[in-house]
Formats: structure tokens, sequence, C-alpha cells
């Protein structure tokens, strides 16, 4: 088995099936010479929102090909999904990386199925993805420095604020304020305030991305595409975030419990560092969240809005803009509630 990372001069097609076949048993001739190019079975798995995803086959060895998505670059760091995803490889979390093509990556195949949406809410689960989430953190070393608010503010910048579409335009000055920089800012002061401490995140542990092996009984994780160091609380945020599913709008009364939440943290904090796991960690983590709830929110707001631009996905990424955007304002008044309360 080949391990080296190679790089394939090759770029995949989006539209066409056959063409896009084609490229990948170019790509198969070099990276697995022994395949009979014939023989090759493909399956397709695309659910990401932003990528084409499918399996090359040759008896009971599979490799993954991920296509990235039009104009993915404006909103996606692609030399850091490939650093982030050899330096979790190594750590055990995430599958071997084997090369990289024009608009893409290969990749080895996890086995198990993401989760369903029901299956998440299922309390059985919140534990091993809390117990998952834990390991990463602890496990993958970071220079401790996050990169979440440079990314919000890369992103600001390739937003037009003038829309093509005339009712787009309403639409985005009706619902979003004129200046995004200064909720931004307004978020970090308060973000950087709170001490949180900083790991090796995920951020996008949305229900795709959570795999289950029914065999081993075990959680994955997979895309890395957002991976960086991050605040741990975000990771785990951003998570409680994603109850509200993501098919069409999101549905925010979904989302776990306060006692839901306050169990998974408990669990979480009980397999990150059981000797240091004390209540006043909890009430701290616990008082945060909404604050790193507002975080994730803005995030996948601001996003949203750069996608509505460039993707060339069927996806309605305005309204989803403006679900995430409200959310955001209303975690960030929660909070803003409860410390003024106290």
């Amino acid at each position: 088995m080949a391990t080296e990372f190679q790089t394939f001069n090759e770029d995949l097609s989006l539209t066409s099936q056959t063409e896009c076949e084609d490229s990948a048993r170019a790509i198969l001739a070099k990276l697995r010479p022994e395949w009979t190019s014939s023989e090759i079975k493909f399956e397709y798995f695309s659910v990401g929102i932003t990528n084409k995803i499918f399996s090359a086959g040759f008896g009971t060895e599979h490799v993954i090909f991920r296509v990235f998505g039009h104009n993915t670059s404006k909103v996606i760091d692609r030399e850091n999904e490939v650093t982030a995803w050899r330096q979790l490889a190594k750590h055990g979390f995430a599958a071997p990386l084997y090369g990289k093509f024009n608009n893409g990556l290969i990749c080895g195949f996890l086995e198990g199925k993401s989760l369903k949406i029901e299956q998440m809410r299922d309390s059985r689960f919140h534990m091993n993805i809390a117990k998952r989430i834990a390991q990463l953190h602890a496990s993958v070393p970071t220079n401790g420095k996050t990169l979440v608010f440079e990314k919000m503010q890369e992103f600001l910048k390739q937003l037009d604020p003038k829309f093509e579409d005339a009712t787009k335009q309403e639409f985005f000055v009706t619902n979003f304020p004129q200046n995004l920089a200064a909720e931004i800012e307004k978020v970090e002061k308060l973000v950087i305030k709170s001490k949180e401490p900083v790991a090796f995140c995920h951020n996008d542990l949305l229900v795709h991305n959570i795999v289950f092996n029914g065999e081993t009984k075990r959680i994955e994780f997979i895309d890395y595409e957002y991976a960086f160091p991050n605040y741990a609380l975000y990771d785990i945020a951003n998570h409680f975030c994603e109850y509200a599913g993501v098919e069409g709008t999101p549905d925010y009364t979904k989302c776990l419990t306060k006692d839901e939440k306050w169990l998974f943290i408990n669990d979480y904090l009980h397999f990150k560092d059981s000797k240091n796991h004390c209540d006043v960690r909890m009430k701290a983590m616990y008082k945060h969240l909404p604050l790193f709830e507002a975080t994730a929110h803005l995030f996948w707001a601001i996003w949203a809005l750069v996608q509505a631009q460039n993707s060339t996905i069927d996806f309605d990424y305005l309204t989803y803009a403006h679900a995430r955007y409200e959310q955001y304002e209303k975690r960030f008044q929660k909070y803003i509630g409860s410390v003024n309360h106290h």
C-alpha cells in the first residue's frame, strides 16, 4: 500500500459522471496500479452542501474521492485542509490522505454510516459524541492560537454588499446589519474575555460529518474542511446548533434542552480530563455556552452569505444565512442577559 502523498494533474468533472470516472481511473492507474481499471466500481454519496463525494472500489479495498464544488476556495482554505487532515490522520482521527488532484482529494475509507438527525438526538449517542470530541481536543497539539475571527473577516472580504438580483439585495439589506465587521469585533472581545481554552477543533460537527460504526460501536468524524485550532467550547457549541438539521430551513426547536447540554458538557469534561473535572469548570463552560453558540451562528451566517453569491449548488443559502443570523442575535442577547443578571 502506497502511503506517500501524491499530486495528480487531473480535474474531475462535477457535471459529467462519465468524464469524472474516466479522470478517476487515470488517477487510480498511478495510485493503485494493481487495480484492474474495467473492474473498478463507483458509488456516490454526496451529502455535503459543497462537494461531490464518491468511492472507487476494487475487490475489498475502497478509496474516497472528494471533488470540491465551484468557488468553494472562497470559503475553504484548501492548504489548511490538507495540513489539518494529515495531522489528524497521524493522531488517528481521520482516514489516511493519499493525494490531491486539481479540484479535490483522495483519502481512505472509514467504515460506518453518517448519523441521521434522529440518531444524533438519541441520548445514547450523546455520550459517544462527547467522548470523541474530548479525545480530539486532548490529542492533537496546537499553538494555542485560534483563527476563527480571522476566518470570519476573510469571509467578509469575499462578500459583495451588492447582490446582482434585486430581490436578494432587498432581502440582504432588510435582514442583515450594514456593518457585519462590527458584529464580529463585538463577539470577539467577549470571547477573548471568557479565557476559554483553545484546542484542535473540527468546527463543523453536523450530522453528516459524524460517522457511526455499528460493529465497533465507535463514533468517528469526517470532513476536515474547517478544522483548525479554536476554542474547545466553540466546537461543542457549534455541534449543539446543528441539531436543528441542515436540509431546508433549520428548526431550532429541535436543539438539545438545557439539561441535555449540561449532561453533554459533563461527559465531555469527564472524558477529557477526569482528574480536573469539577463543578466550577462545568458552570463556567455552561455560562459561556450561549456566547459560543452565537459565535458559531455568526460564522455560518457570513459563510452562507458568501455562498449565496458564489455557489452553483441548488440550495437557498440566503434564507439559511438569515436563519443563522437570527439565532446569532438570540443567543448573543441570552448571553448578555445572563451576564448582566449576575
